[in-house]
C-alpha cells in the first residue's frame, strides 16, 4: 500500500534519491540502421533515438534450416561437413529482407538489437549473413530494458556478436532437427501418421505420463481424523479447534491402527466426549515470514498461473508487450526488464530506486537495513537480472489507464513482488497448546501477525481457504492461522462439538502448467525461452490434454511414450537431456564445439534408430483386446492411434469407417445426459466423445452432418439457442455451432461460404464494432474485427500465417464505453 494506507512516522532518510540516467547518442553525421525483432519494439525505440536512426523490424526469424528432398537431405544439414546447416531465407520474409537490405545499404552503421540471448544472438547473426553486412560497418547492441537511457546507452556501447551464443543455439536446432526428423517417420511407421517427437518435448510428455500412471496405479488408505471445537469461558466465544494427535503413547495418524477404522475412531471420539480437557504444554515462538526473489521466467510463470490463471504462453505474451513499451502520457517506455531469465539478479541502481520508494512510503521498520540480495539457482545462466519494473516509480495504480486488464493484472504482479523483495520479512506468533483428554493428547495451533512486513502489499494473497502453492497445489496440513484465546497451562476446557470425520488418502496431484514448469526447471530441462513452447507443443501435438487447468496423459502420448522409452532409453532419460542442455551452456561459455557435440550425440543415436526402425514391434493393426467386431458391417476390430486418441477401427477401413472407443474409455468417463438430445441440424440421437479439449456432444452422421453441442462445468449439455436467419453473403440459412468459446452462427453452405456470426447465449446477435484503416505493424495486412472469449478484438486477416492480434482502440469520445472493456467485465474467467 501507498502513503495512505500506511501511516509514515517522522525519520531520518537513509535511502539515496535515484539518479537520472542519461546517455548521449552519437551520429556520424548520417543515418544509421537499427534493427530488432518486432515493429512494436521498433516503434517505442524509434521515439529514443531521433532523426539520425531508421529503426526496422526483422519480424523474428530470417532464415532457417530447409526440409527439401528425402533421406538424409531432408534434414537440410550437411552431415559430412560437421553439421553444417543449409540456411534459407524463411518463406515470407524475402520482402522483409529487401527492405532491411536497402535500409542497410544507406546507413553508415547497422545496429542489430535483436533480445538479449542466445536466439536473439543468432538472429542477429542471420541477418548480418543474410544481408552480406561488412564487420566494419555492423555493431551488436542489446539491453535488459526498453527505456530511453538504456536503449541509448547500449547504442553508445556497442559490441560485437557474440558467436558462442550463435553456436550454442545452432547446435540446439541442429540437434532437434535431427532428433525431430529421425524420431517422427520412426512414429509414422510403427504407430500412426502424423505424429512427431522431439528431444525435449518427448521428455515433457514422459513426466506428464509417469505421474498418469501413478494416478491410475493408487489405490486410496482409509484413516480416520478426530477434530475437537472448544472454549475456554462461558458463553462460547473466542471457540477453537484442537485435532486429536496421541492416543494411548502411540501418533494417531495415518498407518496407526487407532486410525485406521471408523470403529475405532468412533469409540475413541465417545472416551473424549465424557473427559475433561486440560492444557498440559503450552509453547510459543516467533517465526519469519520472508519475502521471494523478484521474479525469473519460471516463477513468473508459476505465479501468473496460480494467482491470474494465465497460461504459460498467454504469460510470456503479455510479459513481452510490458517489455517492448507502451504509452504513456504520450511517451512510449518499457514497463519491464527482459522476460527471458533465470537470475535473480537485481542491478545496483534499481535496488536504490526500491528503497527509495519504499522510505518514503511506508513506515521506517519497512524498511531493511541494507538492499537484499538473493542467490541464483544452481547452474542458473545468470545472463539477465531478474524481472523487475523498469521504475518502482511507475506504480501499477498510476498507469492503470494506459494498460489493458491483463496487462494490468501481471504488470501488479511484478512490481508487488519486486518491491515486496526489499522489504522486511512479516513476523508471526506461533502458538501450539497441548490438551489432554481421557488417554489422548490433541493439539491446537494458532497464529498472529506481529508485524505484517512485506505482506502490507497483498502480494500472492488466495482467496481459498486451503493452503495454496506457488505452482497452484493445495499442500495439506492442519489451519495454524486460528487465533486463540490467552491459555495457560492448566486452564480446563468446554467441549463445543466433537467430530471423527472419515478420508482417504489422494493420489498425486496432476501438473498444472506452473507444475509442469516447475518440475521442468528442476530436472534441468529446457531453459527460460523454452518452458512455454514446450507446454504448448505437447498440447497441440495431443499427447496430453488439458482439463480444468490439469494435464491428462492421452492414451496417444502413453503408447509414444513407452515405445520411445523402450527403444530410445538414452533420449527419453531425464538426466540426458538436462546434460545435453548442460553442454549447450559449455559451448555458449566457449568450452565446447557443438559440431562435436551433435557427433558425440548422432553416431550411437544413427545406430538405435536403424535397429528401432528393423526391430521394434508396430502398435499398428494390433486386434481389439476384447475380439470386438465392427458394429457396422461385423468385421473384427482393430486398436488405431490419431491425435485423439487410442481406439478401436474397422479392420475394411477405408471401405467401412466404423469405429468405437477403445475398452476404458468408454462413455462412462465421458458422463451422461438426463434426456435425449437430438441433433439440432438433422434430428439423429447425439452421443458424447471426446476430444483434447475436453467432452462434447456430436452427431453421429459425421461427417456428413459436423453439428456439435458443448458440455458445461456442471457436466451437463449445453442447449444450443435457435436463430432463423439468413446468411447476407449467400442467402443460405445460418446455422447455429458451438465452439471451445460458446455458441455462434455460421453459414449452412460451409465450406463455399464461410460468413460467421458471434450471438449470446440467448441466441441476440452479438454485433460487431467497425474499425477501419488499421493495419497490422508485424506484416502490414488489414486488421478486422473478430470475436473472442473476452469480447470482439482486432485480428490480422492474414491468419494463420500472421497471428497478431491487439485490442480495439479506445474511443476518444468522452463517456462513450469500449465494447472490449464491456464485454471483459461480464466475462467469465
Amino acid at each position: 500500500m501507498e502513503k495512505e494506507t500506511v501511516k509514515k512516522k517522522a525519520t531520518k532518510k537513509t535511502a539515496k534519491k535515484p539518479a537520472e540516467k542519461t546517455a548521449k547518442v552519437s551520429s556520424s553525421g548520417g543515418k544509421n540502421l537499427l534493427v530488432v525483432e518486432s515493429p512494436a519494439k521498433a516503434k517505442t525505440i524509434k521515439k529514443f533515438l531521433g532523426r539520425d536512426f531508421t529503426v526496422k523490424a526483422s519480424m523474428g526469424h530470417v532464415r532457417d534450416i530447409p526440409s527439401k528432398g528425402r533421406g538424409k537431405k531432408a534434414f537440410g544439414i550437411d552431415f559430412e561437413n560437421r553439421y553444417e546447416p543449409a540456411y534459407e531465407p524463411i518463406k515470407g520474409r524475402e520482402k522483409v529482407l529487401k527492405e532491411l537490405a536497402d535500409a542497410a545499404e544507406k546507413a553508415d552503421t547497422v545496429y542489430l538489437a535483436p533480445d538479449p540471448d542466445r536466439e536473439g544472438e543468432a538472429i542477429a547473426w542471420h541477418i548480418r549473413e543474410a544481408l552480406h553486412l561488412p564487420a566494419e560497418k555492423t555493431r551488436r547492441v542489446t539491453f535488459n530494458s526498453i527505456t530511453k537511457a538504456a536503449v541509448r546507452a547500449a547504442v553508445e556501447n556497442p559490441g560485437e556478436i557474440n558467436m558462442n551464443l550463435v553456436n550454442a543455439q545452432q547446435g540446439r536446432r541442429v540437434l532437434d532437427r535431427i532428433v525431430g526428423f529421425s524420431l517422427s517417420p520412426f512414429l509414422w511407421k510403427k504407430v500412426t501418421k502424423g505424429l512427431s517427437a522431439g528431444r525435449v518435448q518427448s521428455v515433457a510428455v514422459r513426466i506428464v505420463v509417469e505421474r498418469e500412471k501413478e494416478i491410475r496405479a493408487f489405490t486410496p488408505e482409509e484413516f480416520w481424523r478426530i477434530i475437537a471445537t472448544l472454549f475456554k469461558n462461558e458463553g462460547k466465544k473466542n471457540k477453537f479447534q484442537a485435532a486429536l494427535v496421541e492416543w494411548k503413547g502411540q501418533k494417531f495418524e495415518l498407518g496407526k491402527e487407532a486410525a485406521s477404522t471408523g470403529e475405532s475412531a468412533n469409540a475413541i471420539a465417545e472416551l473424549l466426549r465424557a473427559a475433561e480437557f486440560k492444557i498440559v504444554d503450552m509453547t510459543e515462538r516467533q517465526v519469519k515470514g520472508r519475502p521471494s526473489p523478484a521474479f525469473i521466467t519460471s516463477t513468473l510463470q508459476q505465479a501468473a498461473s496460480t494467482f491470474l490463471r494465465f497460461g504459460t504462453s498467454k504469460t510470456m505474451r503479455i510479459a513481452q508487450q510490458l517489455y517492448e513499451g507502451v504509452e504513456i502520457q504520450g511517451e512510449a517506455t518499457g514497463l519491464i526488464t527482459y522476460m527471458r531469465t533465470d537470475s535473480t539478479r537485481i542491478a545496483p541502481e534499481a535496488l536504490t530506486e526500491a528503497r527509495y520508494y519504499i522510505e518514503n512510503n511506508f513506515a521506517p521498520e519497512y524498511l531493511p537495513e541494507k538492499a537484499q540480495v538473493y542467490s541464483s539457482r544452481k547452474g542458473a545462466q545468470d545472463a539477465h537480472e531478474a524481472i523487475r519494473p523498469t521504475s518502482v516509480l511507475l506504480t501499477p495504480d498510476k498507469i492503470k489507464e494506459a494498460l489493458t486488464p491483463d496487462q494490468f493484472k501481471l504488470y501488479d504482479l511484478i512490481w508487488k513482488r519486486f518491491v515486496g523483495s526489499q522489504m522486511m520479512p512479516a513476523v508471526y506468533q506461533t502458538t501450539t497448546a497441548r490438551i489432554a483428554a481421557a488417554e489422548g493428547i490433541l493439539e491446537a495451533k494458532g497464529r498472529q501477525v506481529i508485524f505484517d512486513g512485506y505482506t502490507v502489499l497483498g502480494l500472492g494473497q488466495s482467496k481459498k481457504k486451503k493452503k495454496v502453492s506457488e505452482t497452484g497445489d493445495e499442500e495439506e496440513g492442519e489451519d495454524e492461522d486460528q487465533l486463540l484465546p490467552p491459555l495457560a497451562v492448566g486452564d480446563v476446557l468446554n467441549l463445543d462439538e466433537l467430530n471423527a470425520t472419515q478420508h482417504f488418502t489422494q493420489p498425486p496431484p496432476r501438473y498444472s502448467e506452473a507444475s509442469l514448469v516447475r518440475a521442468l526447471e528442476k530436472e534441468g530441462i529446457g531453459r527460460p525461452s523454452t518452458y512455454a513452447p514446450i507446454v504448448q507443443t505437447i498440447q497441440d501435438r495431443g499427447y496430453v490434454r488439458l482439463e480444468q487447468r490439469r494435464f491428462h496423459a492421452t492414451e496417444l502420448g502413453i503408447a509414444v511414450t513407452d515405445m520411445l522409452i523402450v527403444n530410445f532409453p538414452g533420449i527419453m532419460e531425464l538426466k540426458f537431456t538436462a546434460g545435453m542442455e548442460s553442454d549447450l551452456d559449455s559451448v555458449e561459455e566457449g568450452e565446447a564445439d557443438w559440431a562435436e557435440l551433435v557427433d558425440k550425440f548422432y553416431k550411437p543415436f544413427a545406430e538405435k534408430l536403424e535397429s528401432a526402425m528393423e526391430n521394434a514391434e508396430s502398435l499398428k493393426g494390433k486386434p481389439a483386446p476384447n475380439g470386438e467386431k465392427c458394429p457396422v458391417c461385423g468385421e473384427a476390430m482393430l486398436m488405431r492411434y490419431s491425435q485423439r486418441g487410442a481406439f478401436l477401427g474397422c479392420e475394411k477401413y477405408p471401405d467401412c469407417k466404423g469405429t468405437t472407443p477403445l475398452p476404458g474409455e468408454d462413455d462412462s468417463e465421458l458422463g451422461e445426459d438426463d434426456e435425449q438430445i437430438d441433433c439440432p441440424a438433422c434430428g439423429s440421437p447425439m452421443a458424447r466423445k471426446r476430444s483434447r479439449f475436453g467432452v462434447f456432444l456430436a452427431c453421429p452422421n459425421y461427417p456428413e452432418c459436423k453439428q456439435t453441442m458443448p458440455i458445461g462445468k456442471d457436466g451437463k449439455a449445453v442447449r444450443l439457442p435457435e436463430v432463423k436467419l439468413d446468411c447476407e453473403k449467400c442467402g443460405k440459412p445460418m446455422v447455429v455451432k458451438s465452439s471451445r468459446r460458446g455458441p455462434f452462427l455460421a453459414c449452412s453452405g460451409y465450406p463455399d461460404c464461410k460468413n460467421a456470426k458471434p450471438i449470446s447465449k440467448d441466441g441476440n446477435v452479438i454485433e460487431l464494432p467497425k474499425v477501419e484503416g488499421e493495419v497490422c505493424d508485424k506484416c502490414g495486412a488489414e486488421m478486422i474485427v473478430r470475436m473472442g472469449r473476452r469480447g470482439p478484438f482486432l485480428a490480422c486477416s492474414a491468419y494463420p500465417k500472421c497471428r497478431n492480434a491487439k485490442p480495439i482502440p479506445k474511443t476518444e469520445k468522452e463517456g462513450e464505453e469500449n465494447p472490449v472493456d464491456a464485454v471483459e467485465e461480464k466475462a467469465e474467467d
